[in-house]
């Protein structure tokens, strides 16, 4: 008989696309694995080559989504639990519904009060990578995992449509940029977007920008010089998930600083240019999108310690 695990991370984008693949390590024969993400994933999830069971919560409302765990809990009968990135109320109901095993990181209180088989880690140290400190915790439940990590990767279902290209009048082969992040971490300055773009345009490539509203912060200083470039297509808040999917998929590369767009385009196994800092908690070890084509930008100084502020980014040339 199956052992059934559950697998919780309520995170963003990239954190989720840095953890679904350590279900891949799992024997489908041995254990029935079920995901718990945060409200608006599943869109992540479901893109998937993989198929995964899962449900969403939301942390933006701990009473509600608290009880919908808990009645979760109460119609599963689980073995093992996972707890990757949780809020406190999530290991508390693990430990009130005496699942046996619940595995997680030793940091927070509740992760002491509440787990009973958990790992001591450094990720604040980027020593590996995010997806490698996630697999130390499934790697609970194995054993050792004898596969490179590298080749363990989560991969999207190629969209197969050219509907978005027709709505927008384009055709592949173009450059997508992407600017805009959450701001938790380090991006090229938009004058260096600008100029990398105008290089672009000169070599006769068509440009295609993507973002949403809440990337106008990175993207208002590009947007009042190209916005209306007739080789600069300005898709900023007009594409939904699938849409996006289809507009990367296409493209030729995509540049992009530390954000879910990098993960999602090295998901489609496509070439991704990504921007980071040397900042420990930003670096690229632990947080650079993994596939099979990418290109790694770091500041080129001489101390690298001393790249805590934007200045340093300036010294990002992108080839």
């Amino acid at each position: 008989m199956s052992k059934k695990i559950v697998l919780i991370r309520l995170d963003k984008i990239g954190d989720l696309i840095c953890t679904l693949p350590t279900d891949q390590v799992l024997d489908q024969s041995a254990y029935d694995v079920t995901w718990v993400v945060q409200k608006g994933m599943g869109r992540i999830v479901e893109c998937g080559e993989k198929k995964r069971r899962y449900i969403e919560l939301d942390k933006a409302n701990p009473k509600a989504s608290q009880k919908i765990f808990a009645d979760f809990l109460k119609q599963n009968n689980f073995d093992y639990a996972v707890s990757f990135q949780c809020p406190w109320w999530i290991n508390y109901e693990l430990f009130k519904h005496r699942i046996r095993h619940r595995i997680g990181v030793l940091s927070q209180w509740h992760s002491f009060l509440f787990l009973n088989e958990g790992v001591r880690q450094k990720r604040s140290q980027s020593v590996k990578h995010e997806f490698e400190y996630n697999l130390e915790l499934v790697e609970k439940i194995t054993g050792p995992i004898k596969q490179d990590p590298k080749n363990i990767l989560f991969k999207f279902k190629k969209p197969q449509s050219t509907a978005t290209l027709d709505k927008f009048g384009l055709k592949p082969n173009y450059i997508v940029v992407h600017p805009g992040m959450m701001g938790s971490a380090l991006n090229w300055p938009q004058q260096k977007y600008i100029e990398y773009i105008a290089k672009q345009i000169n070599s006769g490539h068509t440009i295609v920008v993507t973002g949403t509203d809440s990337d106008e912060p990175y993207l208002n200083e590009i947007k009042a010089v190209y916005v209306n470039h007739p080789q600069v297509k300005w898709l900023q808040s007009k594409l939904n998930f699938n849409e996006l999917l289809e507009i990367l998929n296409y493209s030729e590369k995509i540049i992009v600083p530390s954000t879910g767009v990098a993960h999602i385009a090295a998901s489609l196994d496509k070439e991704v240019h990504a921007i980071f800092s040397h900042i420990r908690v930003h670096h690229p070890i632990r947080w650079s999108p993994r596939g099979i084509n990418i290109h790694i930008y770091l500041p080129k100084v001489s101390n690298p310690d001393l790249c805590d502020h934007s200045d340093c980014m300036t010294k990002i040339e992108l080839s």
